[in-house]
């Protein structure tokens, strides 16, 4: 800070009164506001450390870059130099992502702003770090001012990113375990010849991980039962000559323990379901066992309503032997005493509230409280969905159920090419959340080469927040098949109800005009025809997400009986099951999702069912790698007339790529069969793909090969989909 105060007159003039109060150079505040800030006034007596307490309070406000005082024949006149406006900033050498982070941290200054040095250095200091969290050492930030006129600038920000820092060795000191299992625990490793394939280890020094690479081997220790071991923090030494860097770990091993008791002490008056432990007797010591057996302890006494339960484990070690009891302090039961929700600025505070299966004056429950969250994430439109406790009493809470809206509004879009469908384009306008209501609307346009669909849907899942469900639907649609040309117009108007938490039933009728042409078999009996049916479903639903399931069971079962008034007269039925099941780390941390899928359907004929109606195999949804609808049973002129019974089934795994995009990678192989009378033509694939929710709906970019192909096949290696799901 530079003040100086300047006396053109002798120390008499101390004596002397202050006539005028002048200021120079003010832009941003006016002298009124000025005057309210040095509080010196005309006709009060001249006083050095008033002038001094002036000068210093028009500093603070941030504005100056210097002031000086001047007393001059009773004239005292502050003469202030403001600081710089940025009338424009010019970013070099940096990426979209730490502009976008500076725009968020609030750390970029903003056009119109007076110029601050602090700021500035807190700038550099940001952009600094991150590139050395990213794996960028000795960057340089520096800074130019180009000045223009009236007092303003434009500021300059260039970066020269640094040099990435590569590996060269890692030691470990003081440990019997094999370097390369304490290798597989860290992130920060060496090179190898696999580094090149991306989000596997690059090699490079990421010095923010090693706290967490020494809390990884400090974990896979105590794992091993190596209960009184101890890994000091890392030592990285690097040479910015050849930015190569050799790390090195100190690490106490000690004693391995085996588990020889386990118990659980709780008081025994309380009913409750105790789960079954991770950590067994006559095992070695693992402490995220341990760590897990604390948290479904909790959890087990918390269903009960024990909320606040403390469970803490008391060891003994004898030896190498560990006898280990769960001290289980319940506390008292707690209850609900209000329900909170927030962060939804759309959708309606009754629309989450009839998800929730906790109301003031229950007794509390974990398992209603994660029932209730993952209720919440299968709707669709809640992209995040967290529930939390607020204690007000010992036996009292608050539900604080915060939830974050995701996209609900859609334009789904999916581009194909099949050697019979040629060129495929679906365009789709969806919206899951009407107006906050929960009502779902969608248009559908589904056109190619071959196919010409038109839908519009409407489905409210709780009229009048009750449990029962209302659909409607109109559509128009035509199908270009390899033996004929179909089109149909129809209707359908269902009605639902929940029966409980997971499973739903419903019972939906339907009237639908179809016509027939361009057909070269017998097996088209009508060329026109019309369908009056009723369908009774059943569904089960207890997935933990919409898009991403990693744990649950989504089944269902429907039959279709046409044949209520019309012409087509058959039962169909269609049955579908889906596994979901997580894959967790050493930590139980889900790492991977196992999935498993199965379908069956079969047909009764009663009268006429027209081929439109049986089953045909291939597409996304059956067995991937084939064409939509290319696989089916053929007549003796070999046209495609389609099953009466088919059977589809499969089985993947995923893994996030990045949980933070949602985004995921997943392995499959498909299987399906269809026929007329038994299931006689069989198809397989494998494949993998790659899922990712984006603004514009789930994308998904698949590649499928043939296991078991027939000449002749319409194989589709590549298909792009906007919209499809597991």
């Amino acid at each position: 800070m530079k003040r100086l105060l300047i006396f053109l007159l002798p120390i008499i003039i101390f004596a002397q009164t202050i006539t005028k109060v002048d200021y120079k150079g003010l832009i941003h505040i006016s002298p009124i506001t000025a005057s309210t800030i040095t509080q010196i006034t005309p006709n009060s007596q001249f006083d050095i450390e008033k002038i001094d307490k002036a000068i210093k309070n028009l500093y603070k406000t941030g504005y100056f870059e210097e002031i000086k005082a001047d007393f001059s024949n009773g004239v005292l006149t502050f003469i202030c130099k403001e600081k710089p406006t940025i009338a424009k900033i010019h970013l070099t050498n940096v990426s979209e992502d730490v502009k976008k982070l500076l725009k968020q941290e609030m750390i970029l200054p903003k056009k119109g702003e007076l110029l601050s040095k602090q700021k500035l250095e807190k700038l550099k200091e940001f952009i600094k770090q991150y590139y050395t969290a990213k794996g960028y050492y000795n960057t340089v930030v520096a800074t130019e001012i180009e000045h223009l006129n009236q007092n303003r600038i434009v500021l300059h920000i260039i970066v020269n990113k640094g040099k990435e820092v590569y590996i060269r060795n890692v030691n470990f000191y003081g440990t019997t375990i094999p370097k390369s299992d304490l290798l597989d625990e860290i992130e920060n490793r060496p090179r190898t010849f696999w580094s090149w394939i991306p989000f596997t280890n690059a090699g490079k020094l990421k010095v923010y991980d090693l706290p967490k690479d020494r809390q990884a081997l400090q974990d896979y220790l105590l794992n091993k039962g190596y209960m009184d071991s101890r890994v000091n923090l890392p030592l990285a030494k690097t040479n910015l000559d050849s930015y190569f860097a050799d790390i090195d770990y100190q690490i106490y091993q000690g004693k391995r323990y085996i588990v020889k008791e386990i118990k659980i002490d709780y008081p025994k008056n309380i009913k409750v379901k105790l789960p079954e432990l991770k950590l067994k007797k006559d095992k070695y010591f693992n402490v995220s066992a341990l760590r897990k057996d604390l948290l479904d302890i909790s959890h087990a006494f918390m269903n009960e309503g024990y909320a606040f339960v403390k469970v803490y484990p008391q060891i003994k070690k004898e030896k190498t032997d560990v006898y280990l009891t769960y001290k289980v302090i319940p506390g008292e039961i707690v209850y609900i005493n209000n329900v909170i929700i927030s962060g939804n600025n759309k959708t309606l505070d009754r629309v989450v509230r009839r998800n929730i299966y906790l109301a003031p004056g229950d007794k509390y429950s974990y398992k209603d409280m994660r029932d209730s969250q993952n209720a919440l994430k299968r709707t669709g439109y809640l992209e995040n969905v967290k529930i939390k406790m607020k204690k007000i009493s010992p036996n009292k809470v608050n539900l604080l159920v915060n939830v974050k809206e995701g996209l609900s509004g859609t334009l789904r879009a999916g581009i194909s090419y099949g050697s019979y469908t040629k060129l495929g384009f679906n365009l789709a306008l969806s919206e899951k959340n009407v107006f906050g209501s929960g009502q779902s609307l969608s248009i559908n346009a589904d056109v190619s080469a071959v196919n010409r669909t038109y839908k519009i849907t409407l489905f409210n899942p709780r009229v009048l927040d009750s449990k029962y469900s209302l659909s409607t639907s109109i559509y128009d649609t035509s199908f270009e098949g390899i033996s004929y040309t179909s089109k149909e117009r129809g209707f359908s108007i269902g009605l639902g109800k929940q029966l409980n938490r997971f499973t739903s039933a419903s019972i939906t009728y339907g009237y639908v005009r179809t016509k027939l042409s361009d057909y070269n078999t017998t097996e088209y009996i009508m060329p026109k025809s019309t369908k009056s049916y009723i369908t009774l479903a059943l569904g089960y639903n207890d997935t933990d997400d919409y898009f991403f399931p990693t744990t649950g069971i989504k089944a269902g079962i429907s039959s279709e009986f046409a044949g209520i008034g019309g012409d087509e007269k058959f039962i169909k039925t269609l049955a579908n099951f889906k596994y979901f099941y997580p894959l967790t780390d050493k930590t139980y941390q889900t790492v991977a999702v196992l999935k498993y899928r199965v379908k069956g359907g079969a047909i009764a004929k009663n009268g006429y069912l027209p081929i439109n109606e049986k089953f045909y195999l291939g597409g996304t949804s059956t067995v991937r790698g084939f064409s939509w609808y290319s696989i089916a049973p053929k007549d003796s002129e070999g046209n495609e007339i389609g099953g009466k019974y088919e059977f589809i089934t499969g089985a993947e795994i995923s893994t996030p790529l990045s949980r933070k995009n949602r985004m995921w990678l997943t392995g499959f192989i498909d299987y399906g069969a269809v026929g007329e009378d038994k299931l006689n033509i069989t198809r397989s694939s494998y494949g993998f793909q790659i899922d990712w929710i984006t603004p514009m709906g789930p994308l998904s970019f698949i590649w499928a090969w043939p296991i078991k192909s027939e000449k002749g096949d319409d194989l589709q290696r590549f298909e792009f989909t906007i919209g499809t799901t597991f």
